[in-house]
């Protein structure tokens, strides 16, 4: 692994954790407060953002990874890889959830919406330094 990987997992984790701020923490803030009982913790819990976090890191390494084992390192075959990545998986998980646990339908949506996007800047960031 050259210096091209570790750019493109440490830009892939900086701008995953800024989607994941604004889509499951800007976006539509107030509407977590819609079902209060469903939340462990009121009001700020580092030890959850840490944990939550950390969780970006299999899903950085792991596109990236996929992305290299197909061969899928141009921008346009990347995006789609993603998004059948977002299709396949994530989507489908945060809609289970939408429909068994009391959430705002706001909050679904960015929480859906925002692993689209999380998933396309990961990809498209590591198409662009893995074929520098």
């Amino acid at each position: 692994m050259d210096w091209r990987y570790w750019a493109a997992l440490a830009a892939g984790l900086v701008l995953a954790s800024l989607a994941d701020w604004l889509f499951a923490g800007v976006l539509f803030h107030e509407k977590y407060q819609a079902y209060p009982e469903i939340w462990r913790v009121n009001g700020a819990n580092p030890k959850a953002l840490i944990a939550a976090q950390a969780l970006t890191i299999p899903t950085v390494v792991g596109l990236i990874a996929l992305m290299q084992l197909t061969g899928r390192l141009d921008l346009i075959p990347a995006l789609i890889l993603a998004t059948l990545v977002w299709a396949i998986a994530a989507a489908p998980a945060i809609l289970a959830n939408g429909i068994y646990i009391k959430l705002h339908p706001a909050i679904i949506a960015m929480h859906t919406i925002g692993w689209l996007v999380k998933l396309a800047l990961i990809s498209s960031v590591a198409s662009y330094l893995l074929r520098l």
